[in-house]
């Protein structure tokens, strides 16, 4: 298990990040040929992994917040994902308030670098810039700190191409986010999504099962495919990404007829769950008495009962079970997790049950 907060958050990221072919529009080459971009945006992603990769492996060599996981703060761990970003931030901030002249050098203002880093609270702003120095960046003497009114020159010195990458992407997500750099959509640039660079006019990409899969081992992969199967010819299913800190994912199913959810596939950390929407378990309980000990419990134990906790509530999962009945919140019923192969095809019974009732 990791020792820090920071270590997990940099281990999620750099499991986030995305290694698809750049479809690159013509608006984002700056005189590059599609070739050149995909070679200086191939090594930009190699360049954040490896990143990523080095602040998991030794946090304090980039100055990083050291609260150690066992403590089980929230707090701790949020401020350690705001210390992990201020690396990413960075190199978002270099292309954002920059000029970037055609022999791939970028001339960033100081002033707006100053400004935007105080917005993003990235501390020890010239550390981080001498950092970036150890990764291949040559970036122009600044003193003791970047002033405003001045302004530096960057360039990556083993492939130019990098920084019209780097441009591009930051330029991107400017445009998707309206100028505003404090925004939930700065995902896509912390994953390199390649997306964002394909259209003219940038719209936010798509995430889909490919996403969904991605954070999976091929174990998890395999359980998800057999869920998946089951229900997709009568369901949509929606992806969602949550915090990416903690690798929180979710992929909804909703019966295309009755609009009601019918399963959720749940991802924190490393850890894959299964929740079912039973809301007929009461026609098939029987099936339910004859299944493991494992898969009672979690019908009957876990969750909670429905309170009728606001006034849309349509009410819980009634159900009767060794003789005590049961009225399971629709939210907090019915999650499974710790998947075996023998609770994988119990879970394939419910859904066909509940298909059918």
């Amino acid at each position: 298990m990791d020792k820090y907060y920071v270590q997990m958050v940099a281990q999620n990221y750099l499991k986030n990040v995305i290694n698809k072919p750049c479809n690159v529009h013509d608006k984002f080459l700056h005189s590059l040929t599609k070739e050149e971009f995909a070679d200086g945006f191939n090594e930009l992603t190699r360049l954040i992994c490896q990143l990523y990769s080095d602040i998991a492996k030794t946090p304090a060599d980039f100055n990083m917040t050291l609260k150690k996981a066992e403590d089980a703060k929230s707090t701790d761990y949020a401020n350690s994902n705001a210390s992990f970003l201020r690396m990413p931030n960075l190199l978002l901030l270099l292309g954002a308030t920059s000029s970037l002249e055609s022999n791939g050098v970028l001339t960033v203002d100081c002033g707006l670098l100053l400004d935007n880093a105080k917005k993003l609270k990235i501390t020890g702003l010239p550390f981080l810039l001498s950092k970036l120095k150890d990764y291949g960046f040559d970036i122009s003497d600044f003193g003791k700190v970047p002033k405003t009114g001045e302004s530096l020159t960057v360039v990556y010195i083993d492939n130019r191409y990098l920084t019209t990458a780097l441009k591009s992407m930051a330029d991107a997500l400017l445009e998707l986010t309206k100028g505003d750099l404090r925004n939930s959509k700065n995902d896509y640039f912390y994953l390199m999504n390649p997306a964002l660079l394909e259209n003219e006019t940038v719209i936010e990409p798509n995430l889909d099962m490919d996403s969904f899969s991605h954070v999976l081992t091929e174990t998890q992969r395999d359980c998800v495919s057999i869920l998946h199967r089951i229900v997709a010819d009568i369901t949509k299913h929606s992806v969602h990404l949550g915090q990416l800190m903690r690798n929180d994912w979710s992929c909804t199913y909703t019966n295309k007829k009755s609009k009601k959810v019918l399963m959720k596939l749940l991802v924190e950390q490393s850890n894959l769950s299964v929740k079912l929407n039973l809301q007929n378990i009461n026609q098939y309980i029987s099936v339910v008495d004859d299944m493991p000990e494992k898969i009672q419990n979690s019908v009957c134990n876990d969750g909670w009962e429905c309170g009728k906790c606001n006034p849309r509530c349509a009410g819980g999962f009634a159900f009767e079970m060794n003789g005590t009945a049961h009225n399971k919140c629709h939210c907090g019923s019915f999650v499974f997790g710790d998947l075996t192969d023998e609770d994988l095809k119990n879970l394939e019974k419910l859904l066909i049950l509940e298909m059918k009732a």
